[in-house]
């Protein structure tokens, strides 16, 4: 699977409610082998249910982003949150179909889990 494959993708819960289009992935570095560097992990889907386009990395807590990006960047992805790369049970044709409820989880680590 590529990430261009992803990308764009519709999210759908299991009762077949649109959650919004995936946006951005997060991977996690996998065990370091000893003659190459460790693979990478998909580990959860940026959702965003307002827009189709790319945070370019502004959503990351230590990017400071000119003010006037910031408020656009919050506005066009308000609502956007983290769904773990477990929760996805079916890929088809554009769309990614959840196969249980996934967590509320924002993408400000500063907010709880489940207000996000």
């Amino acid at each position: 699977m590529l990430l261009s494959d992803l990308l764009g993708c519709r999210v759908l819960d299991p009762d077949g409610t649109s959650l919004g289009t995936v946006v951005d992935v997060r991977f996690r570095r996998g065990p370091a082998r000893r003659t190459r560097e460790a693979d990478l992990q998909l580990v959860a889907l940026i959702v965003s249910p307002r827009s189709r386009m790319s945070y370019y990395g502004y959503e990351r807590g230590r990017v400071d982003a000119p003010a006037v990006i910031n408020a656009i960047m919050a506005r066009l992805h308000r609502g956007a949150r983290v769904i773990p790369w477990e929760c996805v049970a079916e890929i088809r044709d554009g769309e990614l179909e959840l196969g249980v409820t996934a967590p509320r989880i924002p993408l400000d680590p500063r907010v709880p889990i489940g207000e996000g």
